[in-house]
C-alpha cells in the first residue's frame, strides 16, 4: 500500500485491514517498520487510519503481529502471522534472479523461525510452501482473498482512455503488470491468430511495467497488429470498470500465480474471462473459466473465439458468489488464524 495506486498484494493488504478493522475495532493497528514510514501518509490515504511507527520488538504477550506481505519485520513475545502469497522466488523463473535472491533470504528467514501460523493465499501456494519448507505444513492455514462487489457508476463527464481507444471496437483487455510471468508475449501471439477472422479487434494491456517489460514491448513493435495493440499503463477506476463491463474477454494466461485477483474481479461482472491451466488459477476458476495452456497460442486463441461466441463455461450466481468471495469472509477467517496463534502461545 506505499504506492499511490495499488495492485495485488496492495489490494490484499488494504481489503484486509479495513474489514478486519470493521470486525476488532480499535482492537487493530496499521504499522510500517521505521525505514518506510515516509510513506505512511500514502498508506493513511487508503485506509483512512493513521500509521504507528513499527519498533524492533513488540513485547505484549496478548499482541498478535501479522506480517501481510512474506515478511516478519519484529522479534515479539506475543504471536506472529504471516502471510505468504506465492513462492515465485524460489521457482526460478519469469523474474529478475537479484529480486528472487532477496526474496528468498526474506521468505526463508519468516519461514524458518518459530512463526505461529503461516497464511496461504490458495491451496496451490500451501502446496509450493509445503515443497519448500515440509517442516511448516502444520502451521498453514488456507485463507482465499476476497472481491469488492461494490459496483460503480461510471462517470460520464470524466475522459475515458478506454473509451478513447475503443471507439466502439471489440477489444481484448488485460491488467496487471507488464512482466514476462504474466506471458503476455504468447497472449498477444493468440491475438495476433484471431485478427485473421476479427479484422477490428484490438488489444488493451494494462498496467505498470514488471521484469522483462521491454522484451514484451520489443515484441508489439514488430507485431503486423502493432497498431491494434495499446499498452496504458495505470487505469483509473472508471476507465478499470468500463474495459471490465465491455471487454469481448479479459485474458489471464500467466505462467505463475499465487492467486489471481482480476479472476474474481471479472467472473464478480460476469466478464468473459480466459485464464491459464496452471498454478492457482485451476483452483480459482472454479469451473467458470475456459482454460488453455500458456505455452500454445493456438489453443488459446481457440478458447478466446469459442468464448467471444459462448461466453464462460458458467455464469456465476453473483448471491453464491459474494457470499463465497467477500473480503469479510476472508477477514473473519484470518482472524480465526489469529486466535489459532494466540492460542498456541
Amino acid at each position: 500500500m506505499t504506492n499511490t495506486q495499488v495492485s495485488g498484494i496492495g489490494v490484499y493488504n488494504k481489503n484486509l485491514f479495513l474489514n478486519v478493522k470493521n470486525e476488532l475495532g480499535s482492537d487493530v493497528s496499521p504499522v510500517l517498520k521505521w525505514s518506510r514510514l515516509s510513506k505512511a501518509s500514502i498508506v493513511e490515504g487508503h485506509i483512512h487510519e493513521k500509521v504507528k511507527s513499527l519498533p524492533p520488538f513488540l513485547f505484549g504477550k496478548d499482541t498478535v503481529y501479522h506480517g501481510t506481505d512474506h515478511k516478519l519485520n519484529t522479534i515479539s513475545r506475543g504471536a506472529r502471522v504471516v502471510t505468504i502469497h506465492d513462492m515465485q522466488p524460489f521457482v526460478g523463473k519469469w523474474i529478475d534472479p537479484k529480486f528472487a535472491q532477496g526474496r528468498i533470504e526474506i521468505m526463508t528467514k519468516a519461514l524458518n523461525s518459530d512463526v505461529q501460523r503461516i497464511i496461504a493465499i490458495s491451496e496451490f501456494t500451501k502446496a509450493e510452501i509445503i515443497k519448500y519448507f515440509p517442516k511448516t505444513e502444520s502451521k498453514i492455514d488456507v485463507v482465499y482473498h476476497g472481491n469488492d462487489f461494490y459496483q460503480s457508476v461510471i462517470d460520464e463527464s470524466k475522459p475515458n482512455l478506454i473509451k478513447t481507444i475503443t471507439k466502439g471496437r471489440p477489444f481484448l483487455f488485460f491488467i496487471g503488470n507488464i512482466e514476462e510471468r504474466k506471458n503476455l508475449i504468447n497472449q498477444i501471439k493468440a491475438f495476433e491468430i484471431l485478427k485473421e477472422k476479427n479484422p477490428n479487434l484490438l488489444f488493451i494491456l494494462s498496467g505498470r511495467a514488471g521484469f522483462n517489460a521491454q522484451e514484451i514491448m520489443d515484441y508489439i513493435s514488430t507485431s503486423k497488429y502493432k497498431t491494434d495493440i495499446h499498452v496504458t499503463g495505470y487505469l483509473s477506476d472508471d476507465e478499470k470498470e468500463y474495459a471490465m463491463k465491455e471487454t469481448s474477454c479479459l485474458m489471464f494466461v500467466s505462467w505463475y500465480e499465487g492467486f489471481g485477483i482480476p479472476v474474481l474481479e471479472a467472473l464478480a461482472k460476469n466478464t468473459n474471462i480466459i485464464t491459464s491451466n496452471t498454478s492457482s488459477l485451476n483452483e480459482i476458476g472454479r469451473g467458470y473459466c475456459y482454460q488453455s495452456n500458456p505455452a500454445d497460442p493456438a489453443e488459446i486463441a481457440f478458447n478466446v473465439s469459442m468464448i467471444m461466441e459462448k461466453g464462460n463455461l458458467k455464469k456465476v450466481d453473483l448471491a453464491e458468489f459474494q457470499n463465497e468471495w467477500s473480503w469479510k469472509k476472508c477477514a473473519l477467517k484470518t482472524i480465526g488464524v489469529y486466535q489459532k496463534a494466540h492460542d498456541y502461545m
